[in-house]
């Protein structure tokens, strides 16, 4: 019962030569049939389910004083929220002050975000922890929160009149600001955006006192009907009624965001070397659409929800019912820790091991990890979680809402949206480790539950 390190070290430098794989993009289809041939190539059989997205692709983005041409300078746009002609959209700034604003007609609205801190037990219930001496912080502060929460106000500031949106982001560093995936869990918005670092607060401040008209310039395309999909591969068990499903996402803008495939590609590659049999029937699940949930997920649920969906009529359609035995779920492997320094305007590195979460649905699973961490003694910090049904981060969560006694792994790394970077690369030894817990899991649980 090996894993292959070498593999998985050629298979994650593959990711990173890819580079940034967005929803149904032509680099995240690349990665997806890479991920197939490598699925192939050790003998499982693939089941495809293809679907459609509008895909919004923003190519090039300019933001200036357009009187002067000045540029000014910007940390990126915001994800589907609109592209412009060649020429842009040119008007002068309102700084954002409620939702129904009269005054906004015409004008680029100024939005301040705030990344700002939370008590960790407002989005996480921690209710044990590995090794025994792990302290989680008090408060977390990540971009995503902030950032997702930007969204209604982009929203009503469009219903006001605007016609493009500068969101002016506060209390973070320029080297985490920058070029951002953030937010993610938006469709189409109508509507230009763009981040810009709060030091060009007094920039804009003076252009607004002014009455200056600024030009913001984002080109693209957007699509209909652009194909994508997802895929499941089944590994025959003794019980063809009862099923573990283990599931990850393939889409992502780094080398961390996502490398589940690659811990998946592992674990398949072991059970094809090493001949290993189940009691259990394994599905292994690789998602699309999870960096386009709206448009991905089912009744507002994450992207995995329709890999569910379509693979329960798959079965039914081969008159298979299977009882849910568990539901593992792999995501963002490897990972250091980092912590924004804004007042100084940097990233700096706080530990070669980001913090691992791992939601356990019931007390069962909660043992059954606790004993295969003892077992493997991985190096990190491990935080069992309890799930809720409105805060559960990851793709694990459709897994939960659908019934399925779940196992998430899910890392929370500061830069996990941003493009790639230093503080992006996995560590591919940690990568190994956690893969290898992983392994651990499945197969005791197919043992055990």
């Amino acid at each position: 019962m090996t894993l292959d390190i070498n593999s998985m070290t050629k298979w994650q430098e593959a990711l990173k030569e890819v580079g940034p794989r967005l929803t149904a993009t032509d680099k995240h289809n690349q990665f997806i049939q890479y991920i197939k041939d490598q699925i192939t190539s050790l003998g499982f059989q693939i089941v495809r389910f293809p679907f459609t997205i509008n895909r919004c692709v923003q190519a090039t983005r300019h933001l200036q004083n357009d009187v002067t041409g000045a540029p000014i300078p910007d940390l990126g746009p915001v994800p589907y929220s609109g592209i412009t002609s060649q020429n842009g959209v040119v008007g002068k700034l309102r700084f954002y002050h409620s939702k129904k604003d009269p005054k906004m007609k015409g004008k680029i609205a100024v939005i301040k975000v705030t990344n700002f801190s939370l008590p960790t037990f407002l989005l996480m219930h921690k209710i044990a922890q590995y090794p025994d001496n792990a302290r989680l912080a008090f408060s977390m502060r990540h971009p995503l929160v902030a950032a997702t929460l930007a969204v209604d106000k982009i929203k009503a500031a469009k219903d006001s009149g605007a016609v493009a949106v500068i969101l002016l982001w506060h209390k973070i560093s320029e080297g985490l600001g920058q070029d951002e995936i953030l937010p993610f869990t938006n469709d189409y918005l109508g509507i230009p955006a763009i981040w810009v670092h709060d030091h060009q607060a007094s920039v804009l401040k003076a252009m607004n006192d002014q009455a200056v008209p600024v030009r913001l310039t984002i080109t693209g395309s957007y699509q209909a009907n652009v194909p994508t999909e997802s895929f499941a591969v089944i590994v025959p068990g003794q019980r063809a009624d009862q099923e573990l499903f283990i599931n990850t996402h393939t889409d992502g803008p780094n080398e961390l965001e996502e490398n589940g495939s690659v811990a998946l590609l592992a674990i398949l590659k072991a059970i094809k070397d090493d001949q290993l049999k189940f009691t259990n029937t394994l599905v292994f699940g690789f998602t699309s659409g999870h960096f386009q949930i709206p448009q991905s997920g089912i009744s507002g649920r994450q992207a995995t929800s329709r890999l569910l969906q379509d693979f329960e009529k798959y079965e039914a359609s081969h008159h298979v019912s299977a009882r849910k035995v568990l539901g593992l779920t792999v995501e963002h492997l490897g990972g250091a820790e980092y912590t924004d320094d804004y007042k100084n305007n940097t990233v700096r590195l706080k530990s070669a091991d980001d913090p691992m979460f791992i939601y356990t649905s019931d007390k069962a699973n909660r043992e059954l990890v606790g004993r295969c961490l003892t077992t493997v003694k991985p190096a990190g910090r491990y935080f069992f979680l309890k799930p809720r049904q409105t805060s559960y981060f990851g793709e694990g969560q459709p897994l939960f809402q659908a019934g399925w006694p779940t196992i998430s792994f899910i890392a929370m790394p500061l830069a996990l949206c941003q493009q790639p970077s230093v503080k992006t690369a996995p560590n591919i030894n940690r990568m190994y480790e956690q893969t290898n817990l992983i392994f651990q899991i499945l197969r005791e649980g197919d043992r055990q539950l």
